[in-house]
């Protein structure tokens, strides 16, 4: 039997791991604190992770924020501002053995990971949106990752979406799940509030302001992915991130999306859907970038 990889989701708060197997299997899942000190530590970090599984393991398979060469150079690191110009490739895999490591951006990874095994399977273009801190994402077209010139294609949320003069806000400013979940903390009062009670609220229709507010969001989501549609064209668009676990959240959307359709010069309706696996994403996404770099 063909050993399995160790796969790693690196966050600004925790690092995420498993170990995946043939047909995608995942056991012996966990997370660790993220260091935000050194590069020493953060090698660390992930190379206890290595010793603990080296028997185990072929290769290591690592999604990260940030733009990310394909050789698994940190450009960017986002909030993890130390590990900026650090090859994590090379680095990790001298200090584990020479084992194979692969380094992805964890947008693109999730956009793979649907586009391989998600909901995006059955069609060769495809997109992912992912609802979080940001709105992250990638661009799969005929089933390889879009990358860029500059390596930002797929990266949603600086993207402008008011045109008027002196307006810089742009959509991960106005309709990111945590300043979503903010706003709604102003509106309610509830300074515990998460994305799942801000969604039961919704459903329970307990604040009219706040029904107000989020039917806005959803309207306005459901024309960004008209947007994207005119821009990529894709297959299907699969939305993503912790409060799609919520089926009414995809629900509204496309609700949104039809409403759009009968009142808008449009070409057609955009294909939504949710993505199929949540929070290990990002993981398989690894994994597959992994397996895809190796041939196998």
């Amino acid at each position: 039997m063909m050993k399995s990889v160790l796969a790693i989701d690196i966050g600004g708060t925790f690092i995420k791991y498993g170990l995946i197997h043939e047909n995608y299997r995942i056991s012996n899942k966990g997370k660790v604190k993220t260091p935000n000190t050194t590069t020493e530590d953060f090698l660390n970090e992930l190379k206890s992770l290595y010793d603990s599984y080296k028997e185990e393991i072929r290769g290591i398979a690592i999604s990260a924020p940030g733009r990310i060469s394909e050789e698994g150079v940190m450009l960017t690191a986002g909030i993890l501002e130390y590990l900026e110009g650090f090859n994590l490739a090379q680095e990790l895999s001298e200090v584990c053995d020479g084992i194979s490591v692969t380094v992805e951006n964890d947008g693109k990874a999730a956009a793979l990971c649907e586009a391989t095994i998600g909901s995006g399977k059955d069609y060769p273009n495809s997109v992912a949106l992912i609802f979080g801190t940001g709105i992250g994402g990638g661009v799969i077209i005929n089933k390889e990752i879009l990358r860029g010139c500059y390596l930002i294609a797929g990266e949603f949320s600086p993207l402008f979406t008011n045109y008027e003069v002196g307006n810089y806000d742009c959509f991960a400013t106005l309709y990111s799940t945590i300043r979503v979940v903010n706003k709604a903390k102003e509106i309610t009062h509830e300074d515990d509030l998460n994305g799942e009670r801000m969604m039961a609220l919704y459903r329970e229709k307990s604040y009219s302001e706040l029904n107000d507010y989020l039917d806005a969001c959803f309207f306005a989501i459901a024309k960004f992915c008209y947007n994207i549609d005119c821009l990529y064209n894709p297959d299907v668009i699969c939305i993503g991130g912790g409060i799609s676990a919520d089926p009414l959240f995809v629900e509204k959307i496309k609700e949104n999306i039809d409403v759009i359709y009968e009142e808008a010069f449009v070409f057609r309706k955009p294909k939504v859907e949710v993505c199929m696996y949540q929070n290990d994403s990002n993981l398989l996404g690894a994994y597959c970038r992994f397996i895809k770099m190796k041939g196998e």
